[in-house]
C-alpha cells in the first residue's frame, strides 16, 4: 500500500477512517486472514484500543463478518453493554447501557445519519452493516464528541466509500448466502483500487426473506390478556368493560407479514496526495419489511353512499427509500502549529411510506416520513507543544423533517445544531489525562409561536495510569446535557397554544405504541453526571476490561401513561423525572493452547443495568443481565467457535411492563479457507444460531408479546476474495 504518512495512517482526526487493509499470512502459508489496524478512529488522539480513554468495543475484519446482520442492533446485541431494539425482524435499534433512540448516536463514517430511526421504534436505522468494514462502539456519554443526542453512547459504522489510502493492488469480495431460518438469499460485493493518485471503491448488495421461523405461537396471547389487565388497572377501569376488541390471526412456527427485501450500493473515489485526501462518494439504499401483525393497527376511514366505513388495516409495510452524498478530505500541514485539518460532510434524502395493505388486497400509503439534511464536521489538530495536544472542531447539523397522513401526529420540523468542542490531552511517564468542552446551540421550529431555542453545554475529564506495560487503570466523569427532540416537545400539540389539542378528535394515534402521545414544548435538557471506573490487561496469556459507572440523568425524559383514555385508545404524555442509571460491564479472553499451527482461545464476558426512576418505579425496556462464555479454536486456513450466552429474567419491568423469563443462547460457527493461486482464495463458512431452538422474548422490544426473535437457524455461505 501507499502511505501519505504515519500521521495520516492513524488518523489524529477526530473522525477519520483508517479502512487500510494488512495481510497477515502465516508462516506456514494457506490461511490468509484480511484485518485492520489495532488504531481507534472514532477517538479524538491516535492511539490503541487499549489507550483511549473511552469505554471502546470494535468489530472488524472476520469477527464482524461472522456476527454482521441485517440490523445495528442485532449485529451489537453480543457486545458487552450493547444490546437490541427489535421491533419484528425489520428492525433492531442499538441499545447502550439501558439506553437507546435519541440517546444513542448513530454515526456513519464520522457523521450522523439524517432518517426518522429515533422518531419511532419501528422505524429502520438509514445505514447497512453488511458493507461495514468496522463498527466502533463507545459506551457511556459521549457528547462532547458527537453532540447532545450521544449522552448513551456512540455507535460508528465506518467503510471505505472515500478512500484515503491508495492500495498497490486490486481488492474483491464477492459473497453468497443463506440463512434457513427465514429463507434469505443475500448478495455482497466489494471493489477497492487504486489508479495513480486516485482510490475507487464500489459496493453492492441485494438480500430477500420469507416470514421467520419461530418455535411455538408468534402472539404470547396469555400475556396479551394479562398486559391488558395490567392497563385497565393502571388507568382505572374495569377490565371486564365492554370494548370493542381487535381480532388477530395467531401463527403458529412464523411471524406473518415479517418477511423483506433490501438492496444498495455506493461509489466513491478519492485524489490522494502527499499532504492529503480529497474525496466524494454517493449511496443508495432500498429497505422494504413488514410489521407483524397486532402491532401497528388501525382503521382507515372510507366514505360509501354517504357513510363513513371503518376499514380495518390488515398488514403494514414499510418502504425505506435513502439517497446519500458524502464529502470527505483531510490536509497536514509541515511547518505550522496546526497539524492537521479535516472536513467531513454528509448529505441525504431520506423517506419512508407506511403502506397499509386491507383485507380485500388493495393497499395505500398511510403515512409518507421524509427527513433532508446536512450533517458536517470540521476538525483542527494542533501540533503538539510538550506534553500537551490538543483537537478542536465544529459540527454543523441542519434538517428539515415532516410526516404527512394518518399517523402525522409530529409537525413538519426545521431541526438545527450548532457544536463547538475541544479536547486538550496531557501525556508523562505512566499518566495520561484528558480534558474537554463542549458548547452546543439547539434549535426545533415546528413553524408555529412554540419553537425550542436553547443552548447545551457538557464537561469531561478523565484519567488512565498504567500499572505495567500490560495493564492501566480508567477513571472518567462527565457531565452531558441533551437538548429534547421534536417528537418530545411537539407530538400532538397546538403550535398555537404550545399545549395539548382541546379537541380530542384532533390527536393522532402513535400505532406501533397503540398510545396517544402528548409533547410538552415547555420540556427542560436533560443532564447527565456520569462517573466511570475501569481497568483494562491489554497484552499476554490475558486480555480483557472490566468498567462499573453510575449515571444520574436530571429531568429524564420518559413517555407515561396519563390514566386518560380516548375513544378507548390510552393516552401517554412525555414528562421528567430523575432518573438513575447503575451497571458493570466485563470481557475476558484466556489463550489456552498455542502450538504448531493451532490456536485455542476462551473468553468470558457480561454485562448488567439497572435504571430506576428516582420517585420510584424502573425505567421501561431495560435489558436483562447477561453472561456467556466463547470457545475458539483457528489454524492456518480454518476456524471453529462455540458461543452461549445466557440471558436472565427480567423482573424490573417498568410501570406497563410484564416481566420476561430468560433464556439460552447456543451458536456455532465454522470456516475453511482454499486457496486459488498466490492471492485468491474462497472461504466456505457456516453459522447455527439459537441451536437449542428457544422461545426468546426480548423484554428491549415494544414487541416481545407479538414477535418472538428468531428461532434455530443455519446460515452457509461462500465468500471469493482476491
Amino acid at each position: 500500500m501507499k502511505y501519505l504518512s504515519l500521521k495520516h495512517a492513524v488518523s489524529i482526526a477526530l473522525f477519520g477512517t483508517t479502512s487500510s487493509w494488512v495481510a497477515a499470512q502465516d508462516a506456514g502459508g494457506g490461511h490468509q486472514e484480511y484485518r485492520f489496524d489495532e488504531i481507534v478512529v472514532t477517538a479524538p488522539f491516535a492511539q490503541s484500543e487499549a489507550e483511549t480513554m473511552l469505554p471502546f468495543g470494535i468489530l472488524s475484519g472476520e469477527a464482524l463478518r461472522e456476527k454482521v446482520a441485517n440490523s445495528l442492533g442485532d449485529t451489537l446485541k453480543n457486545e458487552i453493554g450493547v444490546n437490541s431494539a427489535s421491533f419484528g425482524s425489520g428492525v433492531g435499534q442499538p441499545i447502550i447501557r439501558g439506553q437507546t433512540g435519541n440517546r444513542v448516536s448513530v454515526l456513519q463514517n464520522g457523521v450522523g445519519l439524517t432518517d426518522a430511526s429515533n422518531v419511532s421504534p419501528d422505524h429502520a436505522n438509514g445505514v447497512e452493516p453488511l458493507l461495514a468494514d468496522r463498527i466502533e462502539v463507545i459506551r457511556g456519554p459521549s457528547t462532547l464528541l458527537y453532540g447532545s443526542g450521544a449522552v448513551g453512547g456512540v455507535v460508528n459504522v465506518i467503510d471505505n466509500r472515500i478512500p484515503e489510502l491508495l492500495t498497490d493492488q486490486t481488492n474483491f469480495q464477492l459473497e453468497q448466502n443463506y440463512n434457513s431460518v427465514n429463507e434469505e438469499n443475500k448478495t455482497v460485493f466489494r471493489l477497492d483500487t487504486s489508479f495513480g493518485n486516485i482510490g475507487l471503491h464500489l459496493n453492492a448488495f441485494t438480500r430477500d426473506n420469507e416470514n421467520v421461523d419461530v418455535k411455538g405461537f408468534a402472539i404470547d396471547e396469555a400475556a396479551v390478556e394479562s398486559l391488558e389487565s395490567l392497563t385497565a388497572a393502571v388507568i382505572g377501569e374495569a377490565h371486564e368493560e365492554e370494548h370493542e376488541e381487535e381480532e388477530f390471526e395467531n401463527t403458529r412456527g412464523f411471524v406473518g407479514n415479517s418477511d423483506g427485501d433490501a438492496d444498495g450500493g455506493t461509489a466513491g473515489f478519492s485524489y490522494v496526495g502527499n499532504q492529503g485526501f480529497l474525496g466524494f462518494a454517493v449511496s443508495t439504499l432500498d429497505n422494504n419489511y413488514g410489521l407483524p401483525p397486532g402491532t401497528h393497527a388501525h382503521g382507515h376511514e372510507e366514505e360509501a353512499e354517504g357513510e363513513v366505513e371503518e376499514e380495518e388495516v390488515e398488514f403494514v409495510r414499510l418502504n425505506l427509500e435513502q439517497t446519500r452524498y458524502d464529502f470527505k478530505g483531510m490536509l497536514n500541514f509541515n511547518d505550522s502549529w496546526i497539524e492537521s485539518i479535516r472536513a467531513t460532510v454528509g448529505y441525504t434524502d431520506y423517506e419512508h411510506r407506511e403502506i397499509e395493505i386491507f383485507a380485500d388486497g388493495e393497499s395505500e400509503v398511510g403515512t409518507l416520513y421524509s427527513n433532508e439534511g446536512l450533517e458536517s464536521r470540521f476538525i483542527l489538530a494542533r501540533r503538539p507543544t510538550g506534553d500537551w495536544s490538543g483537537v478542536y472542531g465544529l459540527q454543523i447539523s441542519d434538517s428539515e423533517f415532516s410526516a404527512i397522513g394518518e399517523e402525522a401526529f409530529i409537525p413538519a420540523s426545521d431541526i438545527n445544531n450548532v457544536g463547538w468542542f475541544g479536547i486538550e490531552r496531557y501525556s508523562r511517564d505512566r499518566f495520561t489525562a484528558e480534558l474537554g468542552l463542549r458548547f452546543e446551540t439547539a434549535e426545533r421550529d415546528p413553524g408555529g409561536a412554540c419553537g425550542y431555542d436553547d443552548n447545551v453545554m457538557s464537561l469531561s475529564a478523565s484519567g488512565l495510569y498504567d500499572l505495567n506495560d500490560n495493564s492501566n487503570l480508567l477513571l472518567a466523569v462527565a457531565r452531558s446535557e441533551r437538548a429534547p427532540s421534536v417528537e418530545e416537545l411537539y407530538s400532538n400539540t397546538s403550535l398555537d397554544t404550545c399545549d395539548r389539542f382541546t379537541d380530542d378528535e384532533a390527536l393522532v394515534l402513535h400505532a406501533a405504541t397503540g398510545l396517544l402521545e402528548i409533547g410538552n414544548p415547555n420540556l427542560e435538557e436533560e443532564v447527565s453526571s456520569n462517573i466511570e471506573f475501569g481497568y483494562r490487561v491489554h497484552s499476554g496469556a490475558v486480555i480483557g476490561e472490566f468498567s462499573a459507572y453510575y449515571n444520574k440523568v436530571d429531568d429524564y425524559i420518559f413517555l407515561d401513561i396519563t390514566g386518560e383514555e380516548v375513544e378507548e385508545q390510552p393516552v401517554a404524555s412525555y414528562l421528567q423525572r430523575n432518573a438513575t442509571f447503575t451497571g458493570l460491564e466485563t470481557q475476558l479472553t484466556f489463550t489456552l493452547m498455542q502450538r504448531n499451527n493451532l490456536t485455542g482461545e476462551l473468553s468470558l464476558f457480561g454485562d448488567l443495568v439497572n435504571a430506576r426512576l428516582d420517585a420510584g418505579g424502573n425505567v421501561p425496556r431495560i435489558p436483562a443481565a447477561k453472561f456467556g462464555t466463547e470457545l475458539r479454536y483457528f489454524g492456518d486456513n480454518w476456524s471453529a467457535h462455540l458461543h452461549v450466552t445466557r440471558v436472565n429474567s427480567q423482573d424490573d419491568a417498568g410501570r406497563l411492563e410484564l416481566e420476561t423469563s430468560g433464556y439460552t443462547l447456543v451458536s456455532i460457527y465454522a470456516d475453511y479457507h482454499v486457496s486459488v493461486g498466490r492471492s485468491s482464495e474462497f472461504k466456505l463458512f457456516a453459522r447455527g444460531d439459537n441451536l437449542l431452538d428457544e422461545e426468546v422474548r426480548n423484554h428491549a422490544s415494544f414487541l416481545k408479546n407479538f414477535s418472538p426473535e428468531p428461532g434455530r437457524g443455519m446460515t452457509l455461505g461462500v465468500r471469493y476474495e482476491f
